[in-house]
């Protein structure tokens, strides 16, 4: 087992490594609040801080190995991404696609639509939890995801739409509000942080408000006590010592994945990676003898018999999946991911900063780590990507004018490509 003082300094030295590479974003960005923020806000805490907090209270179980590779591997991904994501001279791509913006509050408004409706079999099932939305989160955990998680997809892009709008901000406000209402009858207190989280990002990214040090430190502040609010509402707490252990077992990221690191696990050799980005999107009703442990749910029957028998989810095993499949390459592995990450928000910022549209926001979105698709499970890029897509083609109806793209060759006196919209009738 680890030592107590030797831990402390390394989850530190990790938690510091996120802290400067948040630094160096900020200052890339010219805001204190940037694409980092979402994992400033959610990572923090379950990745430090409720860990921290646990292993003072109750001790670790976890080997040194363990220990510092999950740390260092926190540490890595952080570091990596904010050196990629603050390259000079990313090229954006063109898209072939034609985007319109004339029809984004009727979208927002069928979208919103949507998020109600393919909620109500859910709450017609389980009406008597209305007052208790974690309990319909847990029991709809197999069998409801065409509802649940398509649902709350929806919800996200209506509040994108809205936002996107010429609408006053009243009318966007109530899109943001019956859409938080959405995601709060689901049950998820993370789903509600993230469509704040949303409306965060547009602010920024959007309406290029630049955020110092200091009102950055006061929104955090705030957004915890919104997390400390929705904690309250989802959860029923007893006294403050079981009120710590319950929210420090609730960011059980590091602790699972030391668990499976420290195991006799057999190499899955990349089949958790898998099924957690193709199996997990198949619905049940297409594949009715889908098994139940795929993905993190294998580790969940290896490690938590109890949990997985009740069907109520898998719990968060963080690194320890990639570890299950590739051992100590893990690392590696998620560095790489890291870079493309880094690498992929640098080229669609700069394409957004040209086309301002809800289908470039969306990607940048995702690679904030909001999950538009809260899935639970897997890295859904593509399926970000073509919502994307689709999202631009849609825009195109009832459009009065459309744009394309094209990226225009670097002059010999400019730093970089440029690329700018056009209409329909220019060349591409």
């Amino acid at each position: 087992m680890i030592s107590g003082w030797l831990a402390s300094s390394v989850l530190v030295l990790s938690l510091a490594a996120f802290c400067g590479a948040y630094v160096h974003v900020s200052r890339h960005e010219g805001s204190y609040i940037n694409i980092l923020t979402p994992a400033l806000v959610v990572n923090v805490p379950a990745f430090y801080l409720f860990p921290f907090a646990y292993d003072k209270l109750f001790g670790i179980e976890a080997s040194t190995f363990a220990y510092v590779y999950v740390y260092a591997t926190l540490a890595t991904e952080s570091l990596v991404f904010a050196f990629f994501y603050t390259r000079p001279r990313v090229r954006p791509i063109r898209l072939p696609f034609a985007y319109g913006y004339n029809n984004f509050w009727p979208l927002s408004l069928v979208s919103l639509a949507l998020a109600g409706l393919l909620f109500i079999p859910l709450m017609l099932e389980f009406h008597e939890y209305i007052f208790e939305p974690r309990r319909i989160y847990e029991l709809t955990r197999t069998g409801f995801g065409g509802s649940f998680y398509l649902s709350s997809t929806a919800a996200y892009l209506a509040v994108t739409l809205a936002l996107f709008s010429a609408q006053s901000r009243l009318k966007k406000l109530f899109v943001v509000l019956a859409a938080a209402l959405v995601l709060f009858l689901h049950g998820s207190k993370g789903q509600v942080l993230y469509l704040l989280l949303l409306v965060v990002l547009f602010e920024i990214y959007i309406q290029k408000r630049k955020v110092k040090i200091f009102p950055a430190v006061l929104a955090g502040l705030g957004m915890g006590a919104v997390l400390a609010g929705l904690f309250a509402a989802t959860m029923v707490l007893g006294d403050p010592m079981e009120s710590l252990e319950t929210v420090s077992h609730y960011a059980d990221y590091t602790r699972n994945a030391m668990l499976v690191i420290d195991s006799d696990l057999p190499r899955q050799y990349g089949r958790l990676t898998w099924e957690g980005n193709v199996l997990a999107l198949v619905p049940r009703a297409l594949m009715p003898d889908k098994p139940k442990n795929f993905g993190t749910f294998y580790l969940a029957e290896q490690f938590y018999q109890e949990w997985f028998d009740a069907d109520t989810g898998s719990p968060a095993f963080g690194v320890g999946v990639q570890y299950a499949d590739f051992g100590f390459l893990a690392i590696i592995y998620l560095a790489f991911f890291a870079a493309f990450r880094g690498w992929l928000a640098h080229m669609f910022i700069r394409r957004l900063k040209v086309t301002r549209h809800p289908g470039d926001f969306l990607v940048i979105a995702f690679l904030a780590d909001i999950p538009l698709f809260p899935i639970g499970t897997g890295w859904l890029l593509p399926e970000t990507i073509v919502l994307a897509i689709v999202l631009r083609l849609v825009s195109c109806v009832g459009a009065g004018q459309v744009y394309r793209e094209r990226i225009q060759p670097a002059r010999r006196l400019l730093t970089g490509p440029t690329m700018r919209p056009i209409d329909n009738t220019g060349s591409i």
